[in-house]
């Protein structure tokens, strides 16, 4: 037999106070994952983002140490304030660190093959320069990570100047 309905003095029914805490308890479920799926998504646009940054930057950098005939070099910052930092010759182009950069990415490594900074640059960042010819003194794959452990890796090619984003 069903329990008879919880009545207040004006005869109207009510909730029991279990069914309160069961309902709170599956609206909060329903927004734990909601709130999960919208970080994950945040996270992947903010790599995708982040990885545009890096390789229409690297190949602005290329074309544009071919019309302006001089040595342009791409800084990757390899700690806290990720980013990068385009160079022509020693003289800062542009940056894409702290705010510009998503806060979510960062930039763990950088290939053994992708010498140290000189001048310009840090010494403990990586950095790729291009010659007037278009080509890179050092090539290799620079890795992006988002917090949620995604990576994505962008390519070099130091004969050709060769950007490509990869898995």
């Amino acid at each position: 037999m069903c329990p008879k309905p919880v009545r207040s003095k004006d005869g109207d029914a009510g909730f029991t106070l279990i069914e309160l805490v069961i309902v709170v308890g599956l609206i909060s479920i329903v927004l734990v994952i909601l709130v999960l799926g919208v970080r994950r998504a945040s996270d992947a646009f903010s790599l995708r983002r982040a990885a545009t940054i890096v390789a229409s930057e690297t190949r602005r950098a290329a074309s544009s140490a071919v019309a302006d005939n001089v040595p342009y070099t791409v800084e990757f910052q390899l700690s806290s304030p990720y980013g990068i930092t385009v160079y022509r010759q020693t003289v800062v182009q542009r940056t894409f660190a702290g705010q510009d950069w998503p806060l979510s990415v960062t930039i763990p490594s950088a290939g053994a093959t992708i010498p140290n900074c000189t001048t310009p640059g840090n010494a403990s960042n990586k950095c790729v320069t291009f010659q007037p010819l278009g080509f890179a003194v050092a090539g290799g794959t620079v890795r992006l990570l988002s917090r949620t452990g995604v990576g994505v890796n962008i390519a070099i090619i130091a004969a050709t100047g060769r950007v490509s984003v990869g898995p």
